[in-house]
């Protein structure tokens, strides 16, 4: 039997160009559009969240799973351009190309990329990768871009909860960048109003309670950004909803430095223990 398995579709994300591939005890699904993990699963437990009411629209990106974030992370900074732009770049609503795949006797590889002639400060094409791997390890992603420009990357990741009230990510540090009151930069963790916090120069191992214990390692980045709508905001929201918003927290790995004509190496793992 192929181990990587072209679909027409995922979940209830109708005509949307998926692979799903697998070893051992873990398989994965990634969409085409976005370069997007969809599915993690351990044996028969799910380790991402995906939106059930999330939509395949042009241009539109998917709610949920691990959603690349580049060449930059929520809006756009002025100091790049002044030309209007989607939140959270430009790859999560691209179409990737599958470039490789390999199985063998300690993992299954995928390699898609993506080209973009469209970024507002940069002359000419600009080439992306990622690598997706899975081996007894979990699932490994390394996303690559040799060419020397500004850019900032996040791998989003939204880890399935029970209720996101009880969750916890450790160790983290004891200060951060809080989007949501300016004000708060040490306050402890907990989850129901709406959080946003930057944690800067965060351990190359985070520990993720959903109450599954994940271990999320992290390489090539200078923060880690948690953050879940909290309970009025994502109550409100169309891709989450009442009844979603207590189920899903995001972990993400990020490197949000831009400093001058630099290549990226961002990398990140997720394994259930």
């Amino acid at each position: 039997m192929a181990n990587f398995i072209h679909l027409d579709g995922y979940a209830h994300l109708a005509a949307l160009p998926c692979i799903r591939f697998h070893f051992a005890d873990y398989s994965a699904v990634v969409s085409l559009y976005g370069g997007q993990v969809l599915s993690l699963k351990k044996a028969d437990e799910e380790l991402l969240w995906l939106s059930p009411t999330t939509e395949w629209l042009n241009q539109q990106p998917i709610r949920g799973g691990v959603p690349i974030c580049w060449p930059w992370f929520g809006p756009v900074s002025p100091e790049l351009t002044t030309k209007s732009a989607p939140n959270h770049g430009l790859a999560r609503t691209a179409m990737w190309q599958q470039v490789a795949d390999e199985s063998c006797s300690d993992h299954s590889l995928l390699i898609l990329q993506a080209e973009f002639d469209n970024i507002p400060w940069h002359n000419g094409k600009v080439r992306l990768q990622c690598q997706y791997l899975l081996s007894h390890k979990g699932l490994h992603l390394h996303l690559h871009c040799a060419d020397l420009t500004k850019q900032q990357a996040a791998l989003h990741t939204y880890f399935a909860c029970d209720d996101v009230r009880k969750a916890s990510v450790a160790p983290l540090p004891a200060t951060f960048i809080n989007k949501v009151e300016p004000d708060d930069s040490n306050s402890a963790l907990q989850f129901g109003t709406e959080t946003d916090r930057i944690y800067q120069h965060t351990a190359a191992l985070l520990t993720v309670q959903t109450p599954t214990t994940i271990e999320l390692q992290q390489a090539g980045h200078d923060a880690s950004v948690i953050w879940n709508p909290g309970e009025q905001k994502g109550s409100a929201a169309k891709e989450v909803g009442p009844e979603q918003w207590s189920k899903f927290i995001c972990a993400e790995t990020a490197r949000l430095s831009l400093s001058d004509q630099s290549a990226l190496n961002l990398q990140m793992t997720i394994a259930s223990s």
